[in-house]
């Protein structure tokens, strides 16, 4: 059984900030074939440049940048089983923001899950769990 410790933090506009979690695991570690296809469907869905975007003018939405740590070793440190987790802080400055950000962080981690197979994975946003949509092979935070 996973547990997770869900710590909100105020925003400097003292909005409570919301958070995606992500946990994938398996009985075995990561290939390199499989770390270089997390690596590269990150960056096809990297926001760096919205963020850029947003620290120069002040527009668009606040994004923070996908966050994640991929476990390739094997021995003690791989034997709780967690092959990819991490946590990424939802935009916030707009009216649809957070509702932008989850769609868009769940279609990443979506083709990642694709990418990792035979994972059990765990999605959620704060304490409570996205669905896994499996015909459309994707997240569904619409559920």
């Amino acid at each position: 059984m996973l547990y997770y410790l869900t710590l909100n933090t105020n925003d400097k506009r003292g909005n409570v900030a919301i958070s995606l979690y992500y946990t994938a695991r398996r009985k075995k570690s990561l290939n390199p074939q499989e770390t270089s296809a997390v690596k590269e469907i990150v960056q096809r869905h990297s926001v760096n440049e919205q963020i850029e975007n947003y620290l120069m003018t002040g527009e668009g939405l606040n994004w923070e940048s996908f966050d994640f740590t991929l476990n390739v070793k094997t021995g003690n440190v791989f034997r709780k089983g967690i092959v990819l987790s991490g946590s990424t802080k939802l935009p916030d400055n707009d009216e649809e923001a957070a509702w932008i950000g989850m769609q868009h962080w769940c279609q990443c981690l979506s083709e990642i899950r694709t990418a990792l197979t035979h994972c059990e994975w765990r999605v959620t946003i704060e304490d409570r769990s996205i669905p896994w949509d499996t015909e459309a092979k994707a997240y569904s935070p619409t559920r």
